[in-house]
C-alpha cells in the first residue's frame, strides 16, 4: 500500500511538471497583448503630451499601417493617414478606437470560424479581451457599472462556449457555437454605437492613390464592411503579419524533453525502491 502511495505521488509529482511545458509547447504568443491596442496606446500616449508628439504618433501608425489595410481595408487605413497629415488628435483617436471596435469583430468572427478549436478560439477570445480591456477605460463614461458588468460576463460566456476539450477526454465539453455567437455579438453591439468610424472624404480614392489599383470602395461601403452590424463568422479576415504561430521545432524540443525527464524520473523511482 506504501508503495503505491509512493508510485501515485511520484506519478502527480511528474504530471505537474509536464503540464505546464507541454501547454507552453502550443503558445501562440501573449494572449494578452493585442498589436492594434498596443499601437492604440502609443498614438494616445503621444498626442497626449503638450505639445503633441505627433513624429511618435505617426512612427507608430505607419509601423502597422499595412496590417491596417489587410484588415479593415485600405479606405480605413487611407482615413487614419488623412487623421494624422491633417494633425487633428481628437479625430485621430476617435477613428483609432473605431479600429479596435473593427478589431473586436475580426477576432470574434475568426473565433466563431475556429470554435471546434479549442486553442485558437482561446486565443482570439483572449485578444479580443485585450482589445475591450482597451477600450474600457473610455467606455466607462458612457455606460453604467451593471452595462459593464454585463459586457464582463459576456466575455465569461463566450469562453464557456468554445467548450473543452478535458485531459485525456476527462471533463470534455462540446463547444456551442450558437451561445458563442449570441456572447460575442452583446459586447459588440453594445460597443459598436460608443465608438463611430468617421471615413474620410478622399479616403474612397485610396485604391488607386496607395495601392495602385482600381478596386476602392465608396467610404460608406467601406464603413459597413470594416464594421458590420452582427459577427456571424463567414468573414475572411487576413492573419495579422507579426503575429506569433507555433513553432514546431519547440513543440518537438518541449515533447522530448518531457519524455527524457519523464524516463529519468522513473529511473530514479526504480533505483530507490519506490516503484
Amino acid at each position: 500500500m506504501r508503495m503505491l502511495f509512493k508510485a501515485a505521488m511520484l506519478f502527480v509529482a511528474i504530471f505537474i511538471a509536464i503540464a505546464p511545458a507541454s501547454a507552453g509547447a502550443y503558445s501562440y504568443g501573449d494572449a494578452n497583448t493585442e498589436d492594434v491596442a498596443e499601437t492604440f496606446k502609443i498614438v494616445v500616449s503621444a498626442l497626449g503630451k503638450s505639445p503633441a508628439d505627433w513624429k511618435t504618433a505617426e512612427a507608430a501608425h505607419k509601423e502597422r499601417r499595412d496590417e491596417f489595410a489587410s484588415h479593415f481595408g485600405e479606405e480605413v487605413a487611407a482615413t487614419l493617414d488623412a487623421n494624422m497629415k491633417s494633425q487633428n488628435a481628437e479625430v485621430t483617436i476617435a477613428n483609432y478606437k473605431a479600429m479596435l471596435v473593427m478589431n473586436l469583430d475580426r477576432r470574434f468572427d475568426n473565433a466563431i470560424q475556429s470554435v471546434n478549436d479549442y486553442t485558437q478560439a482561446k486565443l482570439l477570445l483572449a485578444k479580443a479581451r485585450a482589445t475591450y480591456e482597451t477600450l474600457a477605460p473610455y467606455a466607462e463614461s458612457k455606460l453604467s457599472k451593471e452595462d459593464l458588468d454585463g459586457l464582463s460576463a459576456d466575455f465569461d460566456a463566450a469562453l464557456e462556449a468554445i467548450g473543452n476539450p478535458g485531459l485525456f477526454g476527462v471533463g470534455k465539453k462540446e463547444a456551442d457555437e450558437k451561445a458563442l455567437k449570441a456572447a460575442v455579438n452583446q459586447i459588440y453591439g453594445a460597443l459598436k454605437p460608443l465608438f463611430p468610424y468617421t471615413p474620410e472624404a478622399s479616403a474612397g480614392n485610396a485604391g488607386n492613390a496607395n495601392t495602385g489599383t482600381g478596386d476602392s470602395k465608396n467610404p460608406d461601403a467601406a464603413v459597413q464592411e470594416a464594421e458590420p452590424d452582427t459577427i456571424d463568422g463567414t468573414k475572411q479576415h487576413a492573419a495579422m503579419a507579426h503575429e506569433t504561430k507555433t513553432n514546431p521545432a519547440i513543440t518537438v524540443g518541449v515533447i522530448a524533453g518531457v519524455i527524457v525527464i519523464g524516463g529519468g524520473a522513473v529511473y530514479w523511482a526504480r533505483r530507490k525502491g519506490l516503484l
